[in-house]
């Protein structure tokens, strides 16, 4: 009986301390964020580290030219990629394959 009693409370201790984990992982990686901005011409993004700015993108990456982001939406799409790979430990360039199959649009007048 005392042996049943043991391992019943080991495994409430070992729950416990799973769940303190998960929860310590789930707010750590969720301090890590994109945020999408307004600029002059457009939208940008922002990689924001526990309030630290990591990257601030106020143009579209990969091309030869700097124009901003044409929506909200474009620029979110496109940070929310940087941070997956920022996350997966990659690096975070992106190319313009990438933004292609994203649909980012390139030219704002050509709706």
């Amino acid at each position: 009986m005392k042996l049943k009693t043991g391992i019943l409370y080991m495994a409430i201790a070992v729950s416990i301390a799973l769940i303190f984990c998960a929860i310590w992982i789930t707010k750590d990686s969720a301090d890590v964020y994109a945020h999408v901005f307004k600029t002059e011409a457009g939208y940008g993004y922002a990689i924001i580290d526990h309030g630290q700015i990591l990257i601030k993108q106020e143009h579209i990456p990969a091309i030869s030219y700097e124009v901003a982001f044409c929506s909200e939406e474009d620029a979110e799409k496109v940070g929310e990629l940087v941070l997956k790979k920022i996350n997966r430990k990659i690096n975070p360039a992106l190319s313009q394959e990438e933004l292609k199959d994203l649909g980012i649009q390139f030219n704002c007048h050509n709706e």
